[in-house]
């Protein structure tokens, strides 16, 4: 959350030469994970916008259609979202 211009999207994504926190979280994870064939990484990507629920990653560019639910024990989830098998950093 932040005004335009401040640099959220810099932040979280960079650029080729200045990858940002979440390029960075991907490469570690597969760094980490590669020799391990027992982890799979699945990957859901939303956009909260408006108080609206968007799955970026639906073939159909579902909106209002994803359900935030919490339960007790497992916590915070989001019902409905598509789920994206990824096998490299390219993939995310």
């Amino acid at each position: 959350y932040g005004s335009t211009g401040a640099g959220k999207t810099f932040t979280m994504i960079g650029t080729e030469q200045e990858p940002g926190v979440m390029s960075r979280t991907v490469d570690c994870l597969f760094a980490e994970f590669a020799s391990d064939p027992s982890v799979s990484v699945v990957c859901c990507f939303v956009e909260v916008y408006n108080e609206v629920l968007r799955d970026l990653g639906s073939q159909d560019g579902r909106e209002g259609m994803l359900d935030l639910r919490e339960d007790p024990v497992t916590g915070p989830s989001l019902t409905g979202v598509s789920e994206l098998q990824a096998q490299s950093v390219e993939d995310v």
